[in-house]
């Protein structure tokens, strides 16, 4: 059970990390401005740094969990 607590920690922590970077990526490069110079709520770009930052943390989560067993078994 301690396997599963440290890996979703790790995890949820790399999680938000990426999604904030890859927030800031986007936004930098498709910057959510109108046509006239007016800036609104990028909406698209958050929803593409949430979905690759749940991505980013599951691969992580997967890859945690497997050094963990690997270590527990030696």
């Amino acid at each position: 059970m301690k396997i599963y607590l440290i890996s979703f920690l790790i995890s949820l922590t790399i999680t938000v990390l990426s999604g904030t970077i890859i927030f800031n990526i986007i936004d930098y490069i498709d910057p959510p401005v109108t046509e006239e110079g007016f800036r609104y709520m990028p909406t698209e770009n958050l929803v593409k740094s949430f979905f690759s930052g749940i991505l980013i943390g599951a691969v992580v989560f997967i890859l945690v969990l497997r050094i963990q067993r690997q270590r527990q078994r030696k």
